[in-house]
């Protein structure tokens, strides 16, 4: 019992000069931060990778679980997480392809129609340079008044400035790679040694802090894991009527790509309210390539259908999947979204019902 207050108190009597030091130092105590947090920044990320994707890999070991108990030699629990694991990924797998497969030959079906239309009009063009109608005294006198001395300078900044800038880009795609990497691989180990990180975690808290803090600690982390789960499952139950409903109004409306549009907002639909503003992007470019005519219909069928979807169907399936009223859960979103981006959006509605509870 001495030895819990000692450790106490000296945690305590740490952070005080901690915090004292800090204050005095905010210049270099932010530029240290800054470096831990690059340091850290796969473990953050993976560890990010490892809450969304331990919603399905819970939901499928639970119900595999539930499967093999009816028989008499059941696998250890080990071999059921790593199937549980393996079907989850498989899954978000299959859906990533689908979407390829939905894409790629309509992005190439409307590049071929560029090409040919550029064919058409090449001729057109070079027929007007070669019209001898054309006034050679307003190019001579255009020519005349170009700096050559200035255009090779202009071109040689240029030519340095889009090496330095592609450089620059190789090595931010370098370290994002590394990054992406890391996070993969510890998400993987988080995800399969999730309860002795828990209990390690667990009797760290409670060996450096108050009874009273640690239990609140403890309980609030897992009441936000179990309103988190709810809260993607709801999220993901949403993107999939969003993406029926999109795929329906534009089939009815008889606009291109209706299949396509169902999946990519069904997809980017799991960002709450951001993802529609991209999915209506790329639902806008695309049937302008395929029939610039049909881009306002096109674009009042979309705001129609995610305006039903936003006033009352995502406040009532995400907004009950997680207990929050839908006046809750819009403010939750807007100001989330407001203060800290996409992250936001996706954690400060469970945040919130949890403060509510």
């Amino acid at each position: 019992m001495m030895d819990h207050k000692f450790r106490q108190n000296l945690l305590l009597i740490a952070f005080g000069v901690c915090l004292f030091a800090a204050l005095f130092n905010l210049t270099a105590v932010m530029g240290f931060l800054r470096g831990i947090f690059k340091v850290l920044l796969p473990v953050i990320a993976g560890g990010i990778l490892a809450l969304f994707l331990n919603v399905p890999v819970t939901g499928i070991r639970k119900r595999l679980e539930r499967l093999f108990s009816r028989r008499k030699k059941a696998p250890s629990g080990k071999l059921i997480q790593i199937l549980s694991f393996i079907i989850a990924m498989t899954a978000v797998l299959l859906v990533l392809s689908l979407v390829v497969i939905l894409l790629v030959p309509q992005l190439v079906r409307s590049v071929q129609s560029i090409y040919e239309q550029l064919k058409i009009k090449i001729p057109e063009w070079i027929e007007f340079l070669d019209n001898p109608d054309l006034e050679e005294a307003w190019l001579n006198k255009l020519i005349s008044n170009i700096n050559l001395d200035k255009v090779m300078t202009s071109i040689s900044s240029s030519i340095e400035k889009l090496l330095t800038q592609t450089v620059g880009i190789l090595s931010v795609t370098a370290n994002f790679l590394v990054t992406a990497f890391f996070a993969i691989i510890f998400c993987v180990y988080m995800t399969f040694e999730k309860e002795r990180l828990t209990s390690q975690t667990k009797a760290l808290v409670r060996a450096y802090l108050k009874p009273s803090w640690s239990d609140s600690i403890l309980r609030f982390s897992n009441m936000f894991s179990k309103t988190f789960a709810s809260f993607l499952t709801g999220q993901c139950v949403e993107a999939v009527i969003l993406g029926v409903l999109m795929f329906l109004a534009f089939t009815l409306f008889k606009l291109p790509y209706g299949s396509l549009v169902g999946v990519l907002t069904a997809v980017l639909a799991i960002i709450p309210f951001i993802g529609s503003y991209i999915s209506g992007a790329a639902s806008l470019l695309l049937t302008f390539l395929f029939d610039p005519s049909a881009v306002l219909r096109c674009l009042l069928v979309y705001a129609s259908v995610q305006f039903v979807e936003n006033q009352f169907i995502y406040p009532r399936v995400v907004g009950s999947s997680v207990g929050l009223s839908p006046l809750y859960t819009l403010m939750a979103a807007l100001i989330g979204g407001k203060l800290f981006g996409i992250p936001g959006i996706l954690f400060f509605i469970p945040l919130t019902a949890v403060a509510v509870e």
